[in-house]
């Protein structure tokens, strides 16, 4: 699978291909190929990965940011990333501090728990949907407080990246 990673002002091309507990990736910049890299991870609570990359270990701890993306912690350090999907980039999350806000998946996956119904209402923080993928469980969390006005996730269903899977207003 393909994706455009945006962090720190850079936008790179980055091939990903699932492989055990991890993944292989290799990075394209300026129609440059780099090396095939592997990352091995495990979900260690939820939005909280241990990963395994060049003999060393980094706990990871991922979090929705503003504007359907995301706030990743590695060792202190705060990023803001944006992962985009290359066939689905036509398809924006209408998101902001107010008005209607699309919660999306990361991902390819399967949802295991819907934590949510339509109507209810919840705080920022609150867990919203349970996707697993490449054998990892993500919660997708509310970005901000709001009522839960759609929900098009089931529990059992695959869902592709980029679908949404709860709609706030």
């Amino acid at each position: 699978m393909n994706r455009i990673i945006e962090c720190e002002g850079r936008r790179v091309a980055v091939e990903i291909e699932p492989d055990g507990d991890g993944c292989r990736y290799r990075i394209v910049q300026d129609g440059q190929s780099g090396p095939v890299a592997a990352v091995s991870f495990l979900e260690a609570e939820p939005g909280i990965y241990s990963v395994l990359r060049e003999g060393r270990s980094y706990e990871v701890k991922i979090t929705p940011g503003m504007l359907g993306g995301w706030h990743v912690d590695i060792s202190g350090r705060r990023l803001v990333v944006q992962v985009i999907d290359p066939r689905t980039s036509g398809r924006r999350s209408q998101v902001g501090i107010e008005g209607r806000q699309e919660i999306s998946a990361p991902m390819p996956g399967k949802v295991v728990r819907v934590l949510v119904n339509e109507g209810d209402t919840v705080e920022a923080g609150d867990g919203l949907v349970v996707v697993e993928a490449m054998k990892m469980q993500n919660e997708m969390k509310a970005p901000r407080s709001g009522k839960v006005l759609a929900l098009a996730a089931r529990t059992g269903a695959t869902v592709s990246a980029g679908e949404v899977l709860v709609t706030l207003e």
